[in-house]
C-alpha cells in the first residue's frame, strides 16, 4: 500500500522527509506543544528528536499513518491515524506559531475523510487533556462527541497522569445508531 498523501485548500499532508528534522526539532521543542501530547519528550534532544522522526517515518499504511502537515512553507505539525481497522485513533500536534489559524481543523477533516471514504473506518477516537480547550474545539468542529473521562500519562511532564477527555466520531450510519443507543438517544 502506498503512502496516502492528502491535500486541502491550504495544506498538504504528506510523508515525513529527512529535511523535516530541523523544523520538527525546533517546533516540537516548545514545552507548550510537548505538554499537550502524551508521548513527546521535553526537552527534545537531538537523540529524542531523531527517535520521534524515526517513529513518524516508519509508517505501515495498512495500520498506522503519520502525516507531516505542510502549509507550503514546510513542516508545521503532524497528524496520525493509528490502529486502522474497523476503528482508528487520531493524534496530532502543531507548532505553536501555527496555532489559532484553523490548520489542525483542516487536517483533521482531511484525515477523517480519508478514513471514511478510502479505508471504510466506522469510528474514529481521540483523547485530549482537559486543559487543552483548543483541541476540544478542533474535535467538536469536526463532529466528534465527548464520551468518557480517563487519565493518560504525559512523557514531557515526568510521566504524570493527566485528566483526559475521550472523543469519538461515528463514520457510518450503523455506528452512529450504535452510539445513540449506548447514550440512550433514540
Amino acid at each position: 500500500m502506498n503512502f496516502p498523501q492528502l491535500q486541502t485548500n491550504r495544506l498538504i499532508l504528506r510523508a515525513f522527509l529527512p529535511d523535516d528534522y530541523q523544523r520538527l526539532r525546533y517546533l516540537f521543542s516548545d514545552f507548550d506543544v510537548a505538554r499537550m501530547t502524551s508521548s513527546f519528550p521535553h526537552p527534545l534532544t537531538n537523540d529524542s528528536a531523531q527517535k520521534l522522526m524515526s517513529r513518524f517515518m516508519s509508517n505501515d499504511p495498512k495500520t498506522n499513518v503519520v502525516w507531516a502537515i505542510d502549509n507550503g512553507t514546510g513542516f508545521i505539525g503532524s497528524i496520525g491515524a493509528h490502529e486502522i481497522g474497523e476503528s482508528s485513533s487520531l493524534g496530532y500536534a502543531l507548532g505553536k506559531y501555527y496555532w489559532g489559524r484553523g490548520y489542525m481543523s483542516e487536517a483533521v477533516q482531511a484525515v477523517v475523510n480519508y478514513l471514511k471514504f478510502e479505508r471504510c473506518v466506522e469510528n474514529v477516537n481521540a483523547c485530549v487533556f482537559l486543559e487543552n480547550p483548543a483541541s476540544f474545539r478542533v474535535l467538536l468542529k469536526n463532529g466528534f462527541t465527548p464520551t468518557s473521562l480517563c487519565k493518560h500519562t504525559c512523557v514531557s511532564r515526568g510521566e504524570d497522569e493527566i485528566d483526559t477527555q475521550n472523543f469519538t466520531l461515528a463514520l457510518t450510519e450503523a455506528s452512529l445508531q450504535s452510539q445513540k443507543l449506548a447514550a440512550g438517544i433514540n
